[in-house]
């Protein structure tokens, strides 16, 4: 079982470790803490940077006989 928790780390309490104790009971388990960096990009200029994307490779086509699988293996060899 996997869940993630995004939070403040000022809102840790006590009662998140019991939830966590409730979630999980007698299992071991792994805490893994990281930095969340805020995403500054507001979404209507991710929006506008996609829509520009597509727009740049609307011609373009992929050749089904490509199997794109097995060329991203090659790519993380």
């Amino acid at each position: 079982m996997q869940h993630t928790f995004q939070l403040n780390a000022s809102n840790l309490t006590p009662g998140f470790l019991d939830t966590l104790r409730k979630l999980f009971g007698d299992k071991e388990i792994k805490v893994v803490v990281e930095d969340v960096k805020p995403n500054d990009t507001p979404q209507q200029d991710l929006y506008r940077s996609l829509m520009a994307l597509r727009e740049e490779f609307k011609d373009f086509k992929v050749d089904p006989s490509i199997d794109i699988s097995k060329l991203a293996d090659e790519v993380n060899l």
